[in-house]
């Protein structure tokens, strides 16, 4: 672990989770107030801290901490004082709420006493509050190795949910090494719950039996576990990684993503997924790449690992480096397609394109042919309407193909994005031969 000073962690833990929580949390929901379960353990003490530290910096609404009380073992009174103290010490709002006639002794005790904690809260929370919860990834690990051996449901992967109506868990993004690095550098007071070294309960077992041996062999598992859940959660469209408006389509060969803004968030799983490394700065480039999309820059855009990013009108690719799409293979095509063949192209209303487009986005090879190109067959007035090209850098082929035969093209969504926004400049409908179609004319791919 790279060694940094108190204050430097510090900066980068907060700069790190606050980007996590503005991703599953919008801003009027954090301006709202908010109630931090606090046990008394490691993981909720900085929770707590960390939530109030906020509230200081005036980047949320106000704070309060909920104890709920099991009555189960004579530990918990230290633990109600220790989280009353420091609630006292730090002028944070204190409430204890008590469990009747839970039994430590039950068979089921851990479903037992969540299920009476959470309707606890649900009965304590008060109108447009959040609840903060402090599980971490190495909980959400567990969760995961536990459902996956009860369940054969695809949703196990995804651990423990991120967000849960009002319920918000801010350290999903973070590991108990690097909250335990903040709690010692920051001098938060905890207790160490004496029952999470009951093997009798299935988490125990798998945190102190299962685990241990597998992270000596494999010391990355909860990076990898944290890009597969993401990923996963992305696959089933249960990601709720804000700021993004986008589809997401996966192919064997790279992603698309269509919309108006993307989420980095998405943008780095899916680069994590298809890369041919781990290593390398990822975060800035996908930062500045997107500010350079809003600059008008299409790319394409470097990534470690071999990957690079193409956008165009809406459509954001991810691909491995050198990927070979069909622009020799379509380029022949249309250089060979008699002039009284181009001009006996049929027209095309502006649903048929959509559904053209749609079609395209389906198919099993739309990498190869993305950011989809239509040929605009029309006068020179409406190609200028419609703004059309004659270069795009993936197909450069078709481009001297088109500039050879005076040709245009434009891409599938800004046509009809235009079409739609212009519609009183141009007819019902327009003669246009979308390259794909072309796929379908050559035997094989060169």
């Amino acid at each position: 672990m790279k060694k940094l000073s108190p204050i430097a962690y510090r900066a980068l833990f907060f700069k790190h989770v606050w980007g996590f929580i503005g991703n599953v949390a919008k801003p009027f929901e954090l301006k709202k107030p908010h109630a931090v379960a606090v046990s008394g353990g490691l993981d909720s003490m900085a929770l707590l801290w960390l939530a109030n530290t906020l509230y200081q910096q005036g980047k949320i609404g106000a704070v309060r901490a909920i104890f709920v009380h099991h009555q189960t073992r004579p530990g918990q009174d230290d633990e109600a004082e220790l989280v009353q103290k420091f609630c006292l010490q730090e002028k944070i709002p204190f409430s204890m709420l008590k469990i009747e006639g839970l039994k430590g002794t039950n068979s089921n005790f851990e479903k037992l006493a969540r299920n009476h904690r959470k309707a606890l809260f649900t009965q304590e929370l008060k109108k447009g509050e959040r609840l903060w919860q402090g599980h971490h990834l190495d909980d959400s690990y567990e969760w995961h190795m536990m459902q996956k051996n009860r369940s054969n449901h695809l949703k196990a992967i995804l651990g423990i949910p991120v967000r849960n109506g009002p319920i918000i868990r801010p350290f999903l993004c973070v590991t108990k090494a690097q909250i335990k690095r903040l709690v010692e550098f920051e001098a938060i007071p905890y207790i160490n719950d004496p029952t999470n070294k009951d093997l009798s309960f299935d988490r125990n077992y798998i945190r102190h039996k299962v685990i241990p041996p597998m992270r000596k062999r494999y010391p990355a598992y909860l990076k990898h576990y944290s890009h597969l859940s993401n990923f996963t959660a992305i696959l089933l469209k249960m990601s709720l990684a804000g700021g993004s408006t986008s589809e997401i389509y996966v192919y064997e060969g790279g992603a698309v993503l269509v919309g108006e803004h993307f989420s980095e968030i998405q943008i780095q799983e899916l680069l994590h997924t298809y890369s041919n490394t781990d290593r390398g700065e990822i975060v800035g480039p996908i930062q500045r790449m997107l500010k350079a999309i809003d600059n008008g820059k299409k790319g394409p855009f470097h990534f470690s690992g071999g990957m690079e990013a193409y956008y165009n009108a809406h459509v954001l690719m991810l691909y491995k480096q050198g990927m070979k799409n069909y622009d020799e293979s379509i380029a022949n095509t249309l250089s060979s397609l008699p002039e009284n063949q181009l001009t006996a192209m049929p027209h095309y209303k502006r649903v048929e394109l959509r559904h053209s487009w749609s079609h395209l986005l389906k198919s099993s090879d739309a990498m190869l042919n993305m950011p989809g190109l239509v040929l605009v067959l029309e006068s020179d007035s409406i190609c200028k309407t419609l703004n059309t090209s004659v270069f795009d850098p993936l197909f450069p082929l078709i481009s001297a193909v088109c500039q050879k035969r005076g040709l245009r093209f434009v891409p599938y969504l800004k046509c009809l994005e235009t079409w739609q926004r212009k519609k009183n400049k141009l007819p019902d409908t327009l003669r246009l031969l979308p390259l794909c179609n072309l796929s379908n004319l050559f035997s094989s791919h060169q």
